[in-house]
């Protein structure tokens, strides 16, 4: 998986100090419940303040007060990274995923781009859904009246949402090249 090219770099993290004062604001809201760390989506996005503030939103809603479980999540996320080649957010959200419970092999299979062998029924579901998504663009009826009568409605819902927020990060991230984390 890379996302980075020979090509002259794009990304680079923003100096609080070089912001405007709306930037900095945003900024430094993004950084607080992150112990001043700002994840490099939003080193991208603060220089649109208004579309960080608003990403930022969608950002805590999508992982933390959806109907799934943060492992659930956690595979969705990580799904959602390997569809893109996101490097960076794949190895942030792998380390997610391990303190989710995703066991090892799972966020392997992930990695190198294959449908892992779940011990989860729900993880796998959410997986199945997701790269459907991703490989035809579409949810079967079958699958999606699944997670509907496993998840119900709402949740299914937020699982979409979770799909899109996840891949704007990831395409952000391939444009500017964000390199994987250290």
């Amino acid at each position: 998986m890379d996302s980075t090219t020979a090509s002259p770099p794009r990304y680079f993290e923003l100096d609080p100090a070089t912001l405007d004062t709306e930037q900095r604001r945003i900024f430094e809201d993004i950084g607080r419940p992150r112990a001043g760390q700002v994840p490099a989506p939003f080193h991208i996005y603060v220089e649109s303040p208004e579309l960080a503030a608003t990403a930022q939103a969608v950002g805590a809603f999508c992982r933390y007060r959806t109907g799934l479980s943060p492992r659930l999540s956690e595979t969705a996320i990580l799904t959602t990274a390997a569809y893109w080649g996101a490097a960076y957010e794949f190895g942030v959200h792998a380390g997610e995923a391990r303190k989710a419970g995703v066991p090892e092999a799972e966020i392997a299979a992930l990695e190198a781009g294959r449908r892992p062998d779940f011990d989860d029924p729900d993880a796998a579901l959410v997986h199945d859904f997701a790269a459907a998504v991703y490989r035809h663009r579409e949810v079967p009826d079958e699958l999606f009246e699944a997670a509907v009568a496993r998840f119900g409605r709402r949740t299914v819902v937020e699982l979409t949402g979770l799909l899109g927020y996840y891949s704007m990060l990831a395409i952000a991230l391939r444009v500017f090249r964000v390199p994987p984390p250290a």
